[in-house]
C-alpha cells in the first residue's frame, strides 16, 4: 500500500529547487564539473512560470522518515531525458537517485560502465560501486569487483545483472514510501543497449 508521506516544502526549499535545477542548465562554469549537464533544459512551462513550477512541487513533494530531503530528478522515469518538466520529473531518495548516476553509456576509453580493462590479466574486469545507506551518503563509495571476463560485452552483461538486482532490491525497501510510478519505473528499468 502506497504510503508517501506528501508535504509541501517551505518557500526556501522550492526557491532552492528551481535555482538548483536552472543552475545544471545554464551555468557553465557548473558545466565544467559535471559536463553531463551541457545539454539539459527547463521546458517553457517552468522557465516562464515559477508558480506552476511551484504548484508542481506542492503536489510531488514528500519526505521519507529518517531521511535528508528528497531530491528533484529528470530521467529516472524517461531514461536519457535531458529536460526538466511535469512529465519527466520525479521526487526521489538521494539513496535511489545515486544508483542511476552514470548507469548507462560509454566512457571516455570507449568501454561500458561498469566495465574496466585490466592490464595485468587481459581481461575486463566488471564493476559497481556499493551503494550507500542515507547515513552514509557522503563517505566514500568502494568498488565492488564482479569478476573477469574476455570480452567487454562479457563484463558488461554481469555489471547490469548485478545492477539490475540491486535497482530492484532498493526499490523493494522503498515501495511503500515513494510513489508507485517511482518504484514502477526502477522495476522495469531497461539498460541503454547502445552501451554494450
Amino acid at each position: 500500500m502506497d504510503m508517501v508521506n506528501y508535504k509541501k516544502p517551505s518557500k526556501e526549499q522550492k526557491y532552492n529547487l528551481k535555482s538548483n535545477m536552472k543552475t545544471r542548465c545554464y551555468n557553465e562554469n557548473y558545466h565544467k564539473v559535471k559536463p553531463d549537464y551541457e545539454e539539459c533544459t527547463v521546458c517553457d512551462e517552468w522557465l516562464d512560470n515559477k508558480k506552476l513550477f511551484y504548484e508542481w512541487v506542492d503536489h510531488n513533494f514528500y519526505e521519507i522518515e529518517g531521511e535528508s530531503t528528497v531530491e528533484l530528478d529528470k530521467d529516472i522515469l524517461v531514461p536519457g531525458n535531458k529536460v526538466y518538466s511535469p512529465d519527466t520529473c520525479i521526487f526521489v531518495p538521494k539513496r535511489i537517485n545515486d544508483l542511476f548516476v552514470h548507469i548507462h553509456g560509454r566512457k571516455k576509453n570507449g568501454l561500458p560502465t561498469g566495465v574496466i580493462y585490466s592490464k595485468k590479466t587481459g581481461k575486463y574486469q566488471a564493476t559497481v560501486r556499493e551503494s550507500c545507506k542515507d547515513d552514509e551518503v557522503g563517505k566514500k563509495k568502494k568498488s565492488v569487483k564482479l569478476g573477469f571476463f574476455d570480452t567487454p560485452e562479457e563484463a558488461y552483461e554481469v555489471y547490469k545483472a548485478h545492477k539490475m538486482a540491486e535497482i530492484i532490491y532498493i526499490a523493494d525497501s522503498y515501495k511503500d514510501v515513494i510513489p508507485d510510478k517511482l518504484y514502477q519505473a526502477m522495476i522495469n528499468w531497461k539498460f541503454d543497449e547502445i552501451a554494450a
